[in-house]
């Protein structure tokens, strides 16, 4: 996370209150071990989050509802404005991947 995207999320003031979503029909633990970071093959933990803003990134999105949230509990798509990400980020090498490409193939 840039510098300025922290002091802009501790500045920005809540403007509504922010759904939090959780798929209860999958193991948490199990799904997050086949999800890794194409570039630097980080694994987000349980407690991993991204936040629903605008950013310099490959995506071209311009918008954002400030919603914060596991992305890899809703396969990329914002719970709070339902905007579908294409590109997600590490949180570790700070790389911007297509969101498909962090799901390592089911075991036959």
């Amino acid at each position: 996370m840039t510098a300025g995207l922290a002091i802009w999320l501790l500045k920005r003031e809540p403007t509504r209150d922010v759904d939090v979503v959780i798929d209860l029909d999958r193991g948490e633990d199990e799904a997050h071990a086949r999800i890794r970071c194409p570039l630097c093959e980080w694994q987000p933990g349980r407690t991993s989050r991204w936040c629903c803003v605008r950013t310099p990134s490959p995506e071209g999105f311009f918008g954002g509802c400030g919603t914060v949230w596991d992305t890899f509990s809703t396969r990329g798509r914002c719970p709070g404005c339902q905007y579908q990400w294409r590109w997600t980020s590490c949180l570790r090498c700070a790389g911007w991947s297509l969101h498909e490409d962090w799901y390592e193939e089911e075991p036959n």
